[in-house]
């Protein structure tokens, strides 16, 4: 079997400076390193070798010192290497990278392809889906477990969802986006990278992918940054020393009364008012909404687009129409029609099997070329971002990942803002291509006040024939009691950090977290340990949420953590090492262990927020 693995050499975001006055990104003096995630699947693809005649190949588009990345690739056992490196390449957004990938691939004609979920500067967790579809490939995004079949020359994989897992089954080629879980991190030694220099490593050019290379690059990009913004911090950096756990708690929940009171903070979930206006007749600049369904109904999210799509809809003065993939409730169909919905377009999947499937892509993109709408929302969760991307590299479009607002600019163009580089900045992003597409994250926008006497219309949308190769959905299994849904809309959460010591005090934590209405949330480096599931993970590699209270207990304060939390209202830390960056993350901060200051804290804050 030869596998091939896309690396990306990115810089160590951690690493980057910022120069607020002059609104520039300091890069001088910052290594790079190999995206983490893609490290992880290069070492399951070390570990999928069953034979001598097995191969594993790292591919890298990037720069000539993207060479170093590769270089580690190889001494943890890729047996080649290829490097994409061309100014003609200089940037290519998602699609265009995507594009150079897959004929770079096409010449290696690999039986499985790994990528990691996501890259940690830009985030989009884009190329991967993009690159199965060119390649007319089937794929698999978020995999913690992977394994072979080869009687059947498939795979089988645990494919993680916001509310547990599926098991799904893939025949090769295909492609997989792998995440934490998949292999343990692993990092060459000296000894193995000298070891390695003599193994085969290969450069190739634009040109010797494709005479025309206007595909690549900037030109061959269907999104464009307009310019990019700096967030500055606005956190106050309050510390507290103070030796009396009591006094402390009472010092931090005056200063929270306050400054509750001077933001004027809007709490999660609160309702917009109806629009005045719906435009149920005006199909052209028509705004879609992908429709997302749990066990209980409806998605908080999906409300939330809807909300965005309806506040659109007053400056393109046409219809909002909400995508339902699956079947066809009357309850979903009501609840969508109240939340903003002027028609809905119902795709029923049990015959395509999973919504990231090729077949449901294809059928989405044929409505999409047939109607045109003006843009598509999609929420950026797990079968959210893994749609979009397959529908933007079937119709060449251009997509946003993991969009934070959108506005209209007076040209009449949709401006899609992203955060990129641990949310130090915020890019506006626009699209050369119609429809716009986006993925949102969820937690950030707001739905109107549900109109249960609007009228709706209702048509069923055709599924095209399709016969290709496609996943399977073996088995799904939902944990209900993960907590990972009501981060989304919850007024007051707390973080844990491995600080805390150990999982034998994850108990005391949630129960003071739920004396206070809070629920519970933690960092990449507990979810490593195994304490908690990935789903309740917040930050660059989970979700974003957006309470009016975070309490950060036992929490360093990394940027991949506290990009998650920068809409917070305010964010309190308890933390024993004053340095940690948390302190300067949070507005609020106490220096002490957790176990003697959080008890009198939350019974303090009990008092200030709202149950």
């Amino acid at each position: 079997m030869k596998i091939a693995v896309c690396v990306k050499y990115v810089p160590v975001v951690a690493r980057m400076r910022f120069d607020y006055q002059r609104k520039t990104i300091i890069r001088e003096g910052v290594p790079s390193e190999v995206n983490p995630f893609d490290l992880l699947g290069l070492v399951r693809a070390v570990q999928l070798k069953q034979s001598p005649q097995d191969q594993v190949v790292a591919v890298c588009m990037g720069p000539p010192q993207a060479k170093e990345g590769l270089v580690q690739c190889l001494a943890l056992g890729a047996d080649r290497a290829v490097l994409i490196t061309d100014r003609a390449l200089a940037g290519s957004d998602t699609l265009a990278t995507a594009r150079a990938l897959s004929l770079a691939l096409q010449r290696e004609s690999p039986d499985l392809i790994i990528c990691g979920r996501n890259s940690a500067d830009a985030e989009t967790g884009q190329v991967g889906p993009e690159l199965a579809e060119l390649l007319g490939l089937p794929h698999v995004s978020q995999v913690r477990k992977l394994d072979y079949q080869p009687a059947s020359n498939a795979i089988t994989a645990e494919r993680v969802t916001d509310e547990g897992y599926q098991v799904v089954e893939c025949p090769l080629p295909a492609v997989v986006c792998v995440t934490e879980g998949i292999a343990p991190e692993t990092f060459p030694n000296r000894q193995q990278v000298a070891e390695v220099q003599s193994k085969p490593s290969q450069e190739l050019t634009a040109a010797q992918l494709s005479s025309d290379t206007s595909i690549f690059g900037l030109a061959g990009s269907p999104t464009y940054v307009e310019s990019i913004r700096l967030v500055e911090p606005s956190r106050l950096g309050v510390v507290i020393n103070q030796d009396d756990p009591v006094a402390a708690a009472q010092q931090v929940a005056g200063l929270l009364r306050e400054r509750l009171a001077s933001l004027g903070h809007q709490s999660a979930g609160a309702a917009l008012a109806s629009p005045r206006h719906r435009y149920p007749n005006q199909r052209s600049q028509a705004i879609w909404v992908v429709a997302e369904t749990s066990a209980g109904g409806l998605r908080p999210v999906t409300r939330e687009l809807l909300g965005k799509a309806r506040q659109l809809s007053e400056t393109t003065r046409s219809e909002v129409a909400a995508l339902l993939i699956g079947s066809r409730r009357q309850d979903l169909v009501a609840e969508l029609t109240a939340y903003g919905a002027d028609r809905v377009l119902a795709l029923e999947n049990s015959r395509l099997e999973p919504v990231a499937s090729r077949a449901v892509a294809q059928a989405v993109a044929a409505a999409l070329a047939r109607e045109k709408p003006y843009a598509v929302l999609f929420a950026a969760t797990a079968d959210g971002r893994d749609l979009a991307s397959r529908v933007a590299a079937r119709l060449g479009l251009g997509l946003t990942g993991d969009a934070v607002d959108l506005e209209i600019n007076p040209q009449g163009q949709l401006v899609q803002f992203k955060p990129a580089l641990g949310g130090n900045v915020v890019a506006p992003i626009l699209s050369k291509t119609l429809p716009n597409l986006a993925t949102l994250r969820e937690g950030l926008l707001t739905p109107i006040v549900p109109d249960h006497a609007a009228r709706v219309v209702v048509e069923d949308l055709p599924a095209t024939p399709f016969s290709g190769a496609d996943v399977r959905l073996i088995s799904e299994h939902r944990q209900e009691d993960l907590g990972a849904l009501a981060l989304a809309q919850a007024q007051v959460v707390v973080g844990v950090g491995k600080g805390i010591g150990g999982p034998e005090h994850l108990a005391k934590v949630r129960e003071l977290a739920e004396s206070l209405g809070a629920t519970l949330c933690t960092t990449r480096d507990v979810v490593h340990l195994g304490w908690l599931p990935h789903q309740v993970q917040v930050g660059i590699s989970g979700r974003a949420i957006a309470p009016k209270v975070y309490l950060a207990v036992g929490i360093r304060g990394a940027f991949n953590h506290t990009v998650g939390v920068q809409k917070a209202g305010v964010i309190i830390a308890i933390n024993t090492n004053q340095r940690h960056p948390i302190f300067k993350a949070a507005d609020y901060g106490i220096v002490g262990d957790w176990q003697k200051y959080l008890p009198p804290l939350a019974e303090a804050l009990r008092g200030v927020v709202e149950r």
